[in-house]
């Protein structure tokens, strides 16, 4: 084959190939999966979905990993939010029957972080625990 006048074998083009694919596939083979954790808002708390009985739990974190958090406002007539500032995470209000997210990195320094709704923080707040 021949590229601008050059000859050029196909074992090299297909070498290039490979590399230019390699390379394009690395970050995306190399990255972290995002863990989601889900929480639904109810009785102006929030809970992990599957165990209603525990309010406002602690969420237990690796230092760094990447997590999506998801909320499900089940709260007839009260708008929610979540916000995680550690890592920069806010999530817009919820109304009832609204669900959304907030993806992030967990913070990089092991710890105790809080996160909280906006509006009712001082009722609804919780942990997150980073090793």
């Amino acid at each position: 084959m021949s590229i601008l006048g050059h000859r050029i074998s196909r074992k090299a083009i297909a070498a290039l190939a490979a590399v230019i694919l390699l390379a394009t596939l690395l970050p995306a083979l190399s990255s972290t999966p995002t863990r989601e954790v889900t929480l639904v808002v109810k009785g102006m708390s929030f809970y992990l979905e599957g165990d209603l009985t525990t309010p406002n739990p602690t969420i237990e974190m690796k230092a760094g990993e990447r997590v999506r958090i998801v909320v499900k406002n089940q709260e007839r007539g009260v708008t929610h939010d979540f916000a995680f500032p550690a890592a920069g995470a806010v999530m817009n209000e919820l109304t009832w029957n609204q669900t959304g997210e907030v993806g992030f990195a967990a913070p990089t320094k092991p710890g105790t972080y809080e996160y909280f709704c906006q509006p009712h923080r001082l009722m609804m707040r919780g942990i997150i625990q980073v090793e």
